[in-house]
């Protein structure tokens, strides 16, 4: 397979009651039927606050609030500002389940930064589940570079080659189409932002609390002209925008495999996560600074999809339910390890000498062939727990019968495509009683509720009579007696 590469990276690359007697009466009273609760309303409190920052009330003029607000693509329809029953709501897919965002990282930097998109992360909100899955692009996955071009360079390139002086949203949009194309979701917003922005978002919410899982150093951390030495300790640390940036961008570690794009990415996304929790607390919501600040930071340092009141008003609601209803987080990367490797793959091209010309990876279905990315994407939306779990799962009989075992096998692969089920045969053939259970303490736990739902099983613990790890797999599924499958 020939790649015709042009390389555009640049390496620096949330009255007391009263009880009153009761009086004798001949008078029967009725008691008033209860007014239902209505939902709490965010819209007049985001009116207040545009009409406080507009009106100078923190310092500045009505133009200047204008002007921030014009830049960042608000718009104040006049629905948000009306008294209604009726809730607001954020754009869906056409299945009207999804809100999908795309995330936009991009280096414009006057030291040394340029076009390419090296942070390309798709955010969609389950409304039946309350769940936020998170689905990051490697920068060095290989697209076709404008629709019809048959020109296939990195991702990150696509926004460079495709905007025209003046008009940067048609580049955006190009993104936008190809990240469609590749994941197969429907993307409803779009926000794009520079380093300087993150930085001074972060900053502008007092900083971001961030759980440092692995302990690295990197050595060549690139600034304009040269390279700094960067360390991060293992553990939780409140960390400013510029620190923040660090961990986020890193990607010369190589330590714990911290080094990879692919790891980085999943650093992003937990930063992204920890910005969200830090803007929907109470003391940044509740401070006209704090907004303004972020505000302010945007205003000349990010492009946006146009947006109202109302949009924010329905974003506000979607995190007091996302909060209120334990909505969980996952996080995903296209990397070649995703969907049991069977997805991406390595398209590197190299010198005559065997040297290394450029790291690319691809769909291994062919360039420009997406249909297993969009079907992994589905999967992992409707059932993010056991595909971010990603378990390598082994099954045994244990006396249900080799041909029972077999077809069980074969409708978990069809129902859960992209994970590693495995049948090991025959472990025993007289024992009775069915199993699933994990060998890590509270890990994998997703994926046992998953399965014993759809098995039928309550035992979720190691019988007696396996006294080992068996073959060392996560997930260990026990097959006695019959098995009724759970029809969906």
């Amino acid at each position: 397979m020939t790649l015709d590469m042009q390389l555009t990276d640049t390496g620096k690359t949330e009255m007391p009651l009263v009880e009153i007697p009761e009086k004798k009466t001949d008078i029967v009273e009725t008691k008033k039927p209860e007014t239902p609760k209505k939902k709490r309303k965010w819209g007049w409190l985001i009116a207040l606050i545009v009409i406080l920052i507009i009106g100078g009330g923190i310092g500045f003029a009505v133009w200047k609030g204008l002007s921030i607000f014009q830049k960042i693509g608000l718009k104040i329809d006049a629905g948000s500002l009306s008294i209604t029953n009726q809730e607001p709501e954020l754009q869906k897919d056409s299945t009207g389940k999804y809100t999908n965002a795309l995330i936009i990282g991009i280096d414009t930097r006057a030291n040394g930064g340029g076009l390419n998109t090296d942070t390309l992360i798709v955010s969609s909100y389950n409304y039946e589940t309350n769940d936020i899955v998170m689905v990051s692009i490697p920068r060095d996955l290989s697209v076709e570079i404008g629709q019809g071009s048959d020109w296939y360079n990195k991702i990150n390139a696509v926004y460079a080659f495709t905007k025209e002086d003046g008009n940067d949203e048609k580049g955006i949009l190009e993104l936008k189409r190809t990240v469609e194309e590749l994941t197969g979701m429907e993307i409803q917003y779009y926000v794009m932002v520079n380093f300087e922005a993150f930085t001074q978002i972060v900053d502008a919410v007092g900083g971001v609390d961030i759980n440092v899982e692995n302990s690295f150093t990197d050595y060549q951390y690139p600034l304009g002209t040269g390279y700094q030495t960067v360390s991060f300790k293992s553990g939780i640390q409140t960390m400013d925008g510029e620190t923040a940036l660090k961990y986020a961008r890193s990607r010369h570690s190589s330590d714990n495999g911290e080094g990879s794009d692919f790891m980085r990415a999943r650093r992003q996304q937990k930063v992204i996560m920890a910005i969200k929790d830090k803007i929907l607390s109470s003391e940044t919501l509740t401070s006209p600074k704090a907004i303004m600040g972020i505000f302010s930071a945007v205003a000349d340092n990010i492009k946006i999809s146009t947006f109202t009141i109302s949009d924010i008003e329905a974003a506000l609601n979607v995190a007091r339910d996302f909060n209120e209803n334990n909505g969980m987080s996952y996080s995903f990367v296209l990397d070649p390890s995703a969907g049991n490797s069977q997805l991406v793959g390595n398209l590197s091209t190299y010198n005559a000498d065997g040297s290394l010309a450029a790291y690319v990876i691809g769909p291994k279905l062919g360039l420009g062939k997406y249909e297993d990315i969009n079907e992994y994407v589905g999967y992992v939306l409707a059932k993010p727990g056991i595909y971010a779990d990603d378990p390598n799962i082994y099954v045994y009989n244990t006396g249900l019968g080799s041909t029972e075992v077999a077809d069980i096998v074969k409708t978990l692969k069809a129902d859960y495509p992209y994970i590693n089920i495995i049948n090991k045969g025959t472990l025993y053939s007289d024992k009775e009683g069915e199993y699933i259970y994990t060998h890590t303490e509270n890990e994998f736990t997703a994926t046992v509720d998953e399965l014993a739902t759809k098995l039928n099983i309550t035992n979720k613990t190691k019988p007696e009579y396996v006294t080992n790890n068996l073959n060392g797999e996560d997930v260990t599924i026990l097959l006695g007696k019959e098995v009724q499958l759970v029809t969906e």
